[in-house]
C-alpha cells in the first residue's frame, strides 16, 4: 500500500519533467513607437531649469532599442541624439555613464532609467569642473 501511495505522489512529478517549477525565463519587453512627455534640465549651481515638451519614437530588436533624435518644443527649440541602447528584462537601458567634450570644458555624466510599461524615463546627472553641472529628466509615454 504504501509503494502504491508514493507512485501515485511521484507519477505527476516524474510526468512533469521531475518537479521542476523554476519560473519561465522573463522576456525583454516590446517598447517600441511614439513617446511624448517632458524633458526638464535643471542647472543646480546657476539656480535654474527649462522644461520643455519632448517627443522621440523607438524601434527594436531584441534588447536593442533605437531612439530616434529627442525633438525639443517650446523654450528648448532644439534636437539631440541618443545612441543605441540594450535593454534588459525589466526595461533598464545598460552601460549608462561616460564623458563629453564641450566648449566649456569636459563632462562626466552618468544616467539611469528605461521602460517600464508604456514610459520611458531617464535621468542623467553631468558633472565638470570647468562647465556647470546639470541635470537632465526625460519622462515619456506611448
Amino acid at each position: 500500500m504504501r509503494k502504491l501511495l508514493i507512485s501515485l505522489v511521484l507519477l505527476p512529478l516524474v510526468a512533469c519533467g521531475g518537479g521542476n517549477s523554476a519560473a519561465p525565463t522573463p522576456q525583454i519587453p516590446s517598447v517600441a513607437g511614439s513617446y511624448s512627455g517632458t524633458t526638464t534640465l535643471a542647472f543646480p549651481e546657476l539656480g535654474q531649469s527649462i522644461t520643455c515638451p519632448t517627443t522621440t519614437s523607438v524601434t527594436q530588436s531584441g534588447s536593442t532599442v533605437n531612439f530616434t533624435p529627442l525633438m525639443l518644443g517650446g523654450e528648448c527649440d532644439t534636437s539631440f541624439p541618443l545612441e543605441e541602447a540594450t535593454i534588459d528584462n525589466t526595461g533598464a537601458i545598460q552601460g549608462e555613464s561616460g564623458t563629453e567634450d564641450e566648449e566649456c570644458g569636459h563632462y562626466t555624466w552618468v544616467g539611469s532609467g528605461g521602460f517600464s510599461g508604456r514610459n520611458f524615463q531617464l535621468s542623467v546627472t553631468a558633472t565638470s569642473t570647468t562647465c556647470p553641472d546639470f541635470n537632465l529628466t526625460i519622462n515619456l509615454a506611448r
